[in-house]
Formats: structure tokens, sequence, C-alpha cells
């Protein structure tokens, strides 16, 4: 469980606290096999260095269960239809998106890349 100060209208916090359960977090097969060629990629060079990546990536991915909102909405899918959110770490990008029952990580992005594949991967 997680407790947030509930907010009004103002956005000024009334002193209510709310328990959140734990969302649970889901990955799409797209970002599992994203993660699975960075890890690739990174480990024809450094083993130990694409095991800490993928690690990381896996733990930062799971922590968006307790507190999804933590993260910025997903700027190049403002006009898209749901929650889309995003984390970076490194040269990566984790963009997700919330529901009301659950995260799903829908893509591992890497932040060299024209931003418009992210569009495209939600059509």
């Amino acid at each position: 469980m997680r407790t947030v100060h509930d907010t009004g209208r103002s956005g000024k916090r009334i002193g209510k606290l709310v328990k959140k359960k734990r969302l649970p977090v889901r990955w799409d097969n797209e970002a599992i096999e994203s993660l699975r060629d960075i890890y690739e990629y990174i480990k024809a060079d450094s083993p130990s260095g694409a095991l800490k990546v993928r690690q990381t990536l896996l733990s930062l991915a799971r922590s968006l269960g307790d507190f999804p909102e933590k993260y910025v909405s997903e700027p190049s899918l403002k006009e898209e239809p749901g929650n889309y959110r995003s984390v970076s770490k490194w040269n990566y990008k984790l963009i997700y998106e919330e529901t009301e029952k659950e995260v799903i990580v829908i893509m591992v992005f890497h932040t060299s890349q024209n931003p418009e594949k992210i569009k495209k991967h939600l059509k």
C-alpha cells in the first residue's frame, strides 16, 4: 500500500490521506523484445554492463507500480488517448501507460532515436 495526500480542486493538500494499492506492472511483447535487443547489443562489448543495464531497467519498471504518477507525461504522446508517461535512465526511456488496474511498459526507447518512432509504435 502507498499513502498519498488527497488534494482539493485548488491542488492544495487538504490533509486527507488515501491508501492506494500497488498496481501490477506488465510488459508489452515489443518492450520485452526491445530490452532483449539492448541487452544483446551491450553484451557484445560488456557482459557485466549489459547485465547492469537490464537489471536496472527491470527494477525501475517494477517500481512503477508503487507510484506511477511520479514521472512525467510522455510529451510525444500528449495527443494520444491514454495516460502515457515515461522515465529515463542513462540513454534509455521506459514508456508506459498507467491505467486504473495496471501499469503497462509499452516501449524501451534509446534517446538517440527519432521520437516519431514512439508515436508510430502505438499505431
